[in-house]
């Protein structure tokens, strides 16, 4: 049997083959009911839509590339929510890919998109990214791309993300009214920008006020729950633990909860303990964790709007969408009371 094509579903519903083809594309130009009428007779018929086609004739694949470090971590997911449902609404198919935060495997990721004809990228670069690495994305006609979360150095793109060091500034703040006389930042990689935004923010309000910040360098690692727990126990067990613990995100604080636990230290009481994103599960934390605010969701959103601007216009002049953070405080630093001198030498809490 022949295949069934727009020209006789028109012929079957009486109308003309363009307002069919509208109805195909589920195009706002055609009433609802006219809608369902179209599409009952195409089931009826066994007309399946092709896209590819369409697709040919606008010169358009109707497909945009994701491309995200994994989304164990639920502020990724978060963000790859939002950015999916966005595209979508626009008709646009989303092409999910996970870098792991290796370059290696991003630039796979990468030139699978662009020899697919992705009509854009939205990247959440590496921790190790460059603007050499990013070549392939370098020409908005060719491949419109948004950068997520972290800039690249050198690399010109549309862009959005937190205001990092405003983040740090926050937290830090709330920091210094604690009483608190050292700080330690664990967790994230060595080559994080936004890891070393956020340290520059808190060490804005903890310097002057003589708060003891341990060095950036010192307890870098990969921004998860484990090497948060590791690092902990490192920190605990050394001769200089820390009144406050801040961690890279609220996946890394996970593991420096769990860890002081498992020493017999009261997170909050005997060490406060602070994170990045507000992801859902940080106030179902025990105790429910201080956590600033990053929004994924509305970074995301705001991701596919840029991107969606640009392939309309490649020529745009660039844009950055920073998104303000909001500092949330719960129990894991305001049960926080500072140890005595005399607590100290007997090795109260330590």
């Amino acid at each position: 049997m022949a295949r069934v094509i727009l020209k006789d579903v028109a012929a079957a519903c009486g109308l003309s083959r363009a307002t069919v083809s509208l109805v195909a594309q589920d195009s706002p130009r055609v009433s609802e009911q006219t809608k369902a009428r179209v599409r009952q007779v195409m089931a009826e018929m066994g007309y399946v839509y092709n896209r590819g086609a369409a697709n040919l004739r606008k010169r358009q694949s109707m497909t945009v590339g994701l491309i995200v470090t994994n989304v164990r971590n639920p502020y990724f997911a978060e963000l790859a929510m939002a950015v999916e449902q966005a595209l979508d609404e626009a008709g646009y198919t989303l092409l999910q890919g996970y870098s792991y935060d290796g370059r290696d495997r991003q630039d796979k990721l990468i030139a699978t998109m662009v020899e697919h004809r992705a009509d854009g990228v939205v990247l959440l670069p590496s921790a190790d990214s460059d603007a050499a690495s990013l070549r392939m994305l370098s020409n908005p006609l060719i491949t419109p791309t948004v950068l997520l979360a972290r800039p690249v150095r050198g690399f010109a793109a549309d862009f959005t993300g937190v205001d990092n060091p405003e983040a740090g500034r926050l937290l830090g703040e709330h920091i210094r009214g604690l009483g608190a006389r050292s700080v330690a930042f664990v967790g994230g990689p060595a080559e994080s920008l936004p890891r070393d935004e956020r340290y520059r923010g808190l060490a804005q309000v903890l310097s002057p006020a003589g708060i003891e910040l341990a060095p950036l360098s010192r307890y870098a690692s990969p921004p998860t729950s484990v090497d948060g727990e590791r690092i902990t126990h490192e920190l605990i067990r050394g001769a200089n633990q820390p009144d406050v613990i801040v961690a890279y995100n609220d996946a890394v604080a996970a593991g420096v909860l769990h860890a002081l636990r498992d020493n017999g230290l009261q997170a909050g009481a005997d060490v406060a303990v602070a994170g990045f994103d507000d992801v859902t599960d940080a106030r179902y934390q025990n105790p429910p964790l201080t956590s600033v605010a990053t929004f994924p969701a509305e970074t995301g959103a705001q991701a596919a709007r840029l991107l969606l601007a640009r392939i309309k216009d490649p020529e745009r002049p660039y844009e950055s969408s920073i998104v303000a953070p909001r500092l949330s405080v719960r129990e894991s630093t305001t049960a926080f009371s500072p140890r005595s001198p005399r607590q100290l030498a007997a090795g109260v809490g330590t």
